[in-house]
């Protein structure tokens, strides 16, 4: 099973992110972010959770369950954060 990355490493490509974005002025974008993860909540579960062969190893069903609770709670997480902005 493939290691998760040290939360050193997922710190450091953040703020590479971050500086590219800060560059192109398009931070504080909560509503295309949150409409983003809903895209992609939508598409974990229909696409991943939903294929026969996901569905039918329970490995790899819970890795797409998973998936889609980290989506989700990203979601909550951007439009509670859109909700303080407004």
């Amino acid at each position: 099973m493939l290691q998760s990355d040290p939360d050193q490493l997922i710190e450091e490509t953040r703020l590479d992110r971050l500086r590219g974005i800060q560059q192109s002025k398009n931070i504080g974008q909560y509503p295309d972010a949150s409409h983003a993860a809903s895209v992609l909540m939508k598409a974990v579960d229909d696409q991943l959770a939903g294929h026969p062969d996901i569905t039918a190893d329970p490995v790899l069903y819970h890795l797409a369950y998973r998936a889609f609770e980290a989506l989700f709670t990203l979601h909550r997480a951007l439009v509670t954060e859109q909700q303080e902005w407004a």
